[in-house]
C-alpha cells in the first residue's frame, strides 16, 4: 500500500487490497469510487499521509536518531501542529515496514554495485556501543569510472570490545562474500594489530592501520609522560576548583579555557588546542591557586610548553587529512616521513622532556607502520600520485623496487581476466624501402624486431617512467581530478591508480577520527537500540545514494 506502506498478500486479485483500502484508508476509497470531496476541517488526506510518515523515516535516517522517538509526547505534539489529524506510526511499524523495506532495497543496490566493482577497498570502524557491545563498521571504497572516490557502508556486526582474529575474520569474511568483493578486494584499513592482519591475510588481502588511529596513539604517548601528565592533572585540580566558587576566574575567555579543559581534556583530538589555549592564559592562572596548595610551578609551564611543541606537528597532519577531499593512502608516507625525520627527529636545543616526548611519538608511529608489506603499499600509492610520484623522500633502492613493482602491478591488471582493453600505442612510422639505412640496418635495428616489444609489460613500464619524469603536480592538486584528465595519457597506469588510490587513509572518515565531529556520530550511534543499528547506520551512511 503506498498509502500506509503496509504489504499485503497477493492472490492473483486485488481483493485484499480493496477490503485494505475500505477499512484503513476510507477517505481515499470513497473518492476512487466517485464519493462527494470530504466537508472542510476533515483530517488530511491519506496521500498527505504517506508523505508525513515518509518524512518522519527520512529524518530517522538523516539524523540517525532511535526509533523510539516518534513515540515520544513531545514530538507528537508537534506533528500535531504541523499536521492536524495524523498519528505517527509505532516505531515497530517503522522498522518492520517502511524502515525495513528501504534497508532491504538499499542492500539489493549496493550489492549490485559491489559485485561489479573491479577493484575496491574496505574499511573496518570499531566502535563502542555500550558496555560489553561493540560494533565493526564495514564500508567499500572505490574509485569509479569518471575517478571519483566513492562509499557504501555495507554492514556493523557486533563483535566484543577487542576482537580477537577470529571475531575479525569471521565479520570481514562473511562481507566478503556476503557483498561479493573477495576477488576484488585488496586492502583492509582498520584496527592496528595481530588481530586484523590475520583477519585479512584470512582473504588474501593486505591489513594497514588507520592514520587516524596512529596519530592518536603518538600524542597519547606524548600526554602519558610523567611530568606531562602530573602538569595537566594540576591544571584540571585548579580549573575544578576556581569554576566551584564566585570570583575566582571571572574572565570570559580563562572560565571558557577552563570549562574546555574539564569537558575535552581527556580527548586526544582537542590536546594541542587546550595545551594552547591554557599557555595563552598563563598570566591568569598564575594567580589562581586553592589555599593552602601551590599554584602551578614552573617547572609545569615547561612541560606544558614542551607537550605543546610536540604536539603542534601532529595536529597540523591531523588537520592535513581532515581537509582533503578524499583522504587517500597516497598522503601517509610523505606526511609519515616528514614528521619522524625532521618535526620528531630531536633538536639540539631540545630539553630532556621534549626529547622524551618526540621519541615516545617517533616509536608509536614507527611501530604501526614497520612491516615491509605496508611500507610497500603506501610507496605504491605515493608513485600513483602526481604530487608526489617524483618519490624525493624514498631512498634510491627503495625508489627502483617502488616503479618495477608499479610496472609489474600495472601489466597484471592489464592482462587480467575481465580487463578492458587499453588503445594500443600507435605504431611507428615505416621508413621508405628504398632508403639506404634501411637497406644496411633493417634487420638489426627494426623497430618490430625483438621478441615481446610492445608487450603490456613493456608498455606499462614506458608509461611509469613517462609518468615519474614528467613534472610533479601542486601540492593542492587533488590527485584523482589529475587522473581524470590524464587517464588517456597513461592507461595502464590509470588501471592502477583506481586500484590504489581508492584506499582511505583512516578507518572511518578522517573528520570524524581527527576532528569534533565524530564525537557526535558516535554518541548517536551508541544511543540506537542493537536490534535497529546494523539498519539505521546502513540507511545513514548511503542516504545520499538510496
Amino acid at each position: 500500500c503506498k498509502l500506509c506502506g503496509v504489504r499485503l498478500s497477493y492472490s492473483g486479485n486485488t481483493t485484499n487490497l480493496r477490503q485494505h483500502l475500505v477499512y484503513k484508508h476510507r477517505r481515499e476509497y470513497n473518492q476512487l469510487v466517485g464519493a462527494p470531496d470530504p466537508p472542510k476541517g476533515a483530517p488530511p488526506p491519506a496521500a498527505a499521509l504517506g508523505r508525513t510518515t515518509r518524512a518522519i523515516s527520512d529524518f530517522l535516517v538523516w539524523d540517525l536518531m532511535p526509533l523510539e522517538v516518534v513515540e515520544g509526547e513531545g514530538f507528537g505534539q508537534m506533528l500535531n501542529a504541523l499536521e492536524p489529524g495524523y498519528k505517527p506510526p509505532a516505531a515497530a511499524f517503522l522498522a518492520h515496514t517502511l524502515l525495513r523495506e528501504r534497508h532491504l532495497q538499499g542492500q539489493a543496490k549496493v550489492t549490485e554495485l559491489a559485485r561489479g566493482l573491479p577493484h575496491c577497498a574496505l574499511s573496518l570502524d570499531l566502535w563502542r556501543h555500550s558496555p560489553g557491545l561493540s560494533y565493526l563498521t564495514l564500508t567499500l571504497h572505490y574509485v569509479d569510472e569518471a575517478f571519483e572516490a566513492r562509499a557504501r557502508v555495507l554492514c556493523s556486526r557486533p563483535v566484543p570490545e577487542e576482537p580477537p582474529a577470529e571475531s575479525l575474520a569471521g565479520a570481514l569474511g562473511w562481507a566478503a562474500e556476503e557483498w561479493g568483493v573477495r576477488e576484488s578486494g585488496a586492502y583492509a584499513v582498520g584496527p592496528h594489530g595481530a588481530a586484523a592482519r590475520q583477519a585479512a591475510a584470512a582473504l588474501g588481502w593486505q591489513a594497514l592501520p588507520c592514520v587516524g588511529q596512529a596519530l592518536g596513539g603518538a600524542t597519547e604517548a606524548v600526554l602519558a609522560l610523567a611530568p606531562i601528565r602530573s602538569a595537566l592533572e594540576r591544571c584540571r585540580r585548579l580549573a575544578a576548583w576556581a569554576l566551584a566558587g564566585p570570583g575566582r576566574a571571572e574572565e570570559p575567555l580563562l572560565r571558557a579555557q577552563l570549562k574546555r579543559l574539564l569537558r575535552d581534556g581527556a580527548r586526544w583530538q582537542s590536546a594541542h588546542g587546550l595545551l594552547h589555549g591554557l599557555l595563552e592564559q598563563a598570566e591568569a592562572l598564575g594567580g589562581l591557586a586553592p589555599e593552602g596548595e601551590p599554584a602551578l610551578r614552573p617547572q609545569d609551564w615547561a612541560a606544558l610548553q614542551d607537550a605543546a611543541d610536540v604536539l603542534k606537528p601532529l595536529a597540523v597532519a591531523a588537520s592535513t587529512f581532515t581537509k582533503e577531499p578524499f583522504a587517500g593512502l597516497s598522503l601517509v608516507k610523505p606526511v609519515l616521513t616528514s614528521l619522524l625525520y625532521k618535526h620528531l627527529a630531536p633538536g639540539e636545543w631540545d630539553s630532556e622532556l621534549a626529547r622524551a616526548a618526540k621519541g615516545a611519538a617517533h616509536r608509536e608511529l614507527s611501530q604501526r607502520y614497520a612491516e615491509p608489506e605496508v611500507e610497500r603499499a603506501l610507496n605504491l600509492a605515493c608513485a600513483l600520485d602526481p604530487r608526489f610520484r617524483s618519490l624525493d623522500f624514498l631512498s634510491q633502492p627503495d625508489r627502483a623496487e617502488t616503479l618495477r613493482l608499479l610496472a609489474l602491478e600495472a601489466a597484471r591488471l592489464a592482462e587480467a581476466p575481465g580487463a578492458s582493453p587499453s588503445p594500443p600505442p600507435p605504431p611507428p612510422q615505416q621508413p621508405r624501402q628504398d632508403s639506404a639505412i634501411e637497406y644496411l640496418l633493417g634487420d638489426l635495428c627494426s623497430g618490430q624486431g625483438g621478441a615481446g616489444a610492445g608487450s603490456v609489460q613493456q608498455r606499462a613500464e614506458q608509461e611509469s617512467a613517462g609518468f615519474q619524469t614528467a613534472g610533479a603536480s601542486s601540492l593542492g592538486q587533488e590527485p584523482l581530478q589529475w587522473w581524470k584528465t590524464h587517464r588517456a595519457q597513461y592507461p595502464l597506469l590509470a588501471r592502477a591508480a583506481r586500484r590504489l588510490l581508492c584506499v582511505p587513509a583512516t578507518a572511518a572518515p578522517a573528520a570524524w577520527l581527527l576532528g569534533e565531529a565524530g564525537q557526535a556520530v558516535y554518541k548517536k550511534r551508541a544511543a540506537l537500540a542493537p536490534e535497529h543499528v546494523d539498519m539505521l547506520v546502513f540507511l545513514h551512511g548511503n542516504r545520499a545514494v538510496l
